[in-house]
């Protein structure tokens, strides 16, 4: 049995183009969009209690302004190996949607399943994603590197793999990793980490971006001690560039440091997305641990974050450049730091820079926010200093993400083709 959506109760609910399992609603939110339009979903964890499915439909009908309303959430409830929500039960999840598909039958009052929503080219399968090796650890589990397989055309790509185990994670830190992928997805530039997407239907979950040939820039310019100061400067061109276009979203990273840039193929890539949040302006907790020797003076008083405490950590960033990445203010504990910014102290930049380029970091970690420049007058200070000619980003940016929707698009031909011949078998946890 099949519908128009793909839906096929001879295939797990995995293989369903409308299951998008552990898609958080804050997502659901972002990608249902017309009446009727629904996927399934496995629930959010809560101490103690087993998952479920969930049945998300965009319901607006009469229509009102309360976009919190708009979504209806369904738990798929289980008895006697038949899943039901309300009324009529089925041998499985697909055949309870086809029902409601063909029948035009209501789920509940006067909601009704019209068109299913397939995964977007951003949610990935796990079967295209291939582990070869652990590079590392991070906030969440294991950092990996390894393969991409398009959907379509089967180009592979190499790839740093973020793996994240539900069991081992709180609720919290599951939503930290989807909202990180949430935030990256809208990013298209060669100076920020490109963001191939996240595979959520079945743990643990990856967060797949580009594999940077040389690793984290702070260790690269560690190993490395040689470089000109005119390779520096093209870094801290190139990350001026990346900074630039994240503040055009507007986004604050919160996170500016060399230990969070990657490098390769000769360009620097500002990655990490953990503390970012949109906006100009965050107001973080005080209690909260913060890197204190890229922190701008405003951040240490008040955890008052904005674009321009990005500024300020951009130019310590830039300092960690021409020092060859070792850790800012050295020989200094962590509070001496603090009490040292706090009363105007400032660390020496080489002698051999240029003037202008001091002048620039100079004003980069003024005091007064106000008096620090923008990082779009920084790249265009930096292009106009080194006589460096602006790429066309946005010409750039739409080819990156062209190429990621026309290679990883999930369309019902290609699914129905991939999942033909699977054997029947009950959902998982049914």
């Amino acid at each position: 049995m099949s519908t128009s959506q793909g839906s096929s109760h001879l295939v797990p609910i995995e293989k369903s183009t409308y299951y998008h399992g552990f898609l958080p609603r804050e997502d659901v939110k972002m990608v249902l969009k017309t009446n009727g339009e629904f996927l399934i979903r496995i629930s959010e964890p809560r101490k103690g209690e087993p998952r479920s499915h969930i049945l998300s439909v965009f319901h607006n009908q009469p229509p009102n302004i309360d976009e919190e309303t708009w979504i209806k959430h369904f738990v798929i409830k289980c008895n006697e190996n038949k899943v039901f929500i309300e009324k009529n039960a089925f041998p499985s999840i697909q055949e309870l949607v086809d029902h409601h598909l063909k029948t035009k039958d209501s789920v509940k009052d006067d909601v009704f399943l019209i068109k299913a929503l397939p995964r977007q080219s951003w949610e990935l399968d796990h079967e295209n994603i291939e582990i070869i090796k652990k590079l590392g650890e991070g906030a969440f589990g294991e950092v990996s590197m390894g393969k991409l397989k398009f959907r379509k055309g089967g180009k592979t790509v190499n790839v740093a793999i973020k793996q994240a185990k539900l069991s081992n994670l709180t609720k919290d830190q599951i939503k930290e990793f989807m909202g990180e992928a949430r935030i990256m997805r809208q990013f298209g530039h060669p100076h920020v980490v490109r963001f191939y997407g996240v595979a959520a239907t079945t743990e643990p979950l990856y967060m797949v971006m580009e594999l940077a040939t040389n690793g984290a820039l702070d260790s690269y310019l560690k190993k490395n001690p040689d470089l000109s100061i005119e390779k520096k400067n093209e870094m801290i061109l190139q990350a001026a560039w990346g900074l630039e276009y994240l503040h055009s979203k507007p986004v604050m990273h919160r996170d500016i440091a060399a230990r969070n840039c990657l490098y390769g193929d000769g360009r620097v890539k500002i990655s990490d997305f953990g503390l970012t949040r949109h906006g100009i302006a965050y107001q973080a907790d005080p209690h909260k641990k913060a890197p204190i020797r890229w922190l701008a003076v405003e951040v240490i008083r008040q955890r008052l974050f904005s674009l321009k405490s990005d500024v300020w950590a951009y130019a310590i960033m830039s300092w960690e450049i021409y020092n060859n990445g070792i850790e800012p203010y050295p020989g200094m504990m962590v509070a001496e730091v603090a009490q040292k910014v706090l009363t105007g102290y400032r660390m020496e930049l080489p002698a051999e820079l240029n003037q202008e380029i001091k002048n620039l970091i100079a004003r980069a970690w003024a005091e007064n926010e106000n008096e620090r420049p923008s990082m779009a007058e920084i790249a265009m200070e930096l292009q106009r200093i080194t006589g460096t000619v602006r790429p066309d980003f946005v010409a750039m940016e739409a080819q990156i993400k062209k190429e990621l929707i026309m290679a990883n698009n999930l369309t019902h031909k290609s699914h129905a083709r991939k999942n033909k011949g699977a054997k029947a078998k009950m959902p998982k946890g049914m």
